[in-house]
């Protein structure tokens, strides 16, 4: 029977280190790294020529000092934005899939998961990103996750036994119920009541699926997630929330 007073739990970076360093940039996932996070979280969109990039957004304009969508900007156009300027790390750049997923080959702990979440709908998108990890040996340890449920039967059924990760129903995009069959984690929004929390956990347990918690960047909010049968939490600031689950004890493998 579950104890949450001796609950074990994984810390997802998210996007890096996303509360204090430029998301989905090299920079963040080295602090992250340096950090020991059990999960790697990023965001992947192609370019106009086709090329994959590390971006959430459709458009640049966040996170970069440029303006415009992201696929309608070729490699070079990207490549010419600064992706740290606004957060304090000016100079530094978008960085392409392929750049990050051989930094993450040679400088990550081997047993740290890649969180790779798809954010467009199209299955040549999941076959690039597929095909990247294949070429890096780093399939095996990756999850790809989206917020479209026809996204992820794609991957279940082109690619038997690649981890997906999905949200509740209510939160996903084209749903179908058969998603979850064979969906190995849920993201399930801490901005849910408890009871549609404690509802989303149990259903994600009733399909054998993990569920992951998401965002905690403080003692409130992780202690809050104790309070259901989570086995990882994502965090913007992976920094602080690590630091209290080793104080408490429960921190995976502490």
């Amino acid at each position: 029977m579950w104890d949450q007073n001796k609950q074990k739990l994984g810390v997802t970076g998210h996007r890096g280190c996303k509360a204090y360093m430029p998301e989905n940039t090299l920079i963040s996932f080295r602090e992250a790294f340096r950090l020991g996070v059990d999960v790697l979280e990023f965001d992947i969109q192609l370019t106009r020529d086709d090329v994959m990039i590390l971006m959430h957004d459709d458009m640049v304009d966040r996170t970069t000092d440029g303006t415009g969508a992201v696929c309608f900007k070729t490699l070079e156009e990207i490549k010419g934005l600064d992706a740290g300027v606004k957060f304090g790390y000016p100079g530094t750049r978008v960085p392409t899939y392929d750049e990050a997923l051989a930094m993450i080959a040679e400088e990550s702990a081997p047993e740290m998961i890649l969180n790779v979440e798809i954010k467009e709908q199209r299955p040549h998108v999941v076959d690039v990103a597929i095909e990247g990890l294949k070429r890096y040996g780093l399939l095996e340890r990756s999850v790809i996750a989206s917020f479209d449920a026809q996204t992820l039967l794609y991957v279940q059924d082109n690619y038997p036994g690649v981890k997906t990760q999905g949200h509740p129903p209510v939160k996903m995009k084209r749903y179908d119920p058969r998603v979850l069959e064979r969906m190995y984690g849920m993201g399930v929004p801490m901005k849910m009541t408890d009871e549609e929390i404690e509802e989303t956990v149990k259903l994600a347990d009733s399909y054998g699926i993990e569920a992951w918690a998401y965002h905690a960047d403080d003692r409130a909010s992780a202690e809050r997630c104790m309070k259901f049968e989570f086995t990882n939490i994502t965090a913007n600031d992976p920094h602080d929330l690590i630091a209290y689950l080793d104080e408490i004890g429960r921190r995976v493998g502490k």
